[in-house]
């Protein structure tokens, strides 16, 4: 999204977005994570639904050029990453 579609969906407090979900174990893709992003002004975040011992984390771009990392985590729950300058631009979650 771009002008003012990142306006108006900053001011609606964020969107959300299915992630890239890759096996990395031979694993067939439909076993493959359930996985969601969503962001508002300074932090992204990302929760992944589906049970198991994957290892993923959230990985923010930041307006200014940046970029934050949430720490690495595994399975189902849900993480944050943080721009410490500027706003976050875009969301990705990293499968390890």
């Amino acid at each position: 999204m771009a002008g003012l579609g990142i306006g108006a969906a900053l001011a609606l407090g964020g969107v959300s977005a299915p992630a890239q979900a890759a096996p990395h174990d031979g694993a067939s893709s439909a076993l493959a994570p359930n996985c969601n992003t969503g962001k508002n002004l300074t932090n992204g975040w990302g929760q992944c639904t589906t049970a198991g011992t994957y290892k993923w984390r959230v990985r923010v771009y930041c307006t200014l050029g940046g970029s934050g990392t949430s720490s690495i985590v595994t399975g189902r729950t849900r993480t944050n990453a943080y721009c410490s300058w500027g706003n976050v631009e875009s969301v990705t979650i990293e499968h390890l």
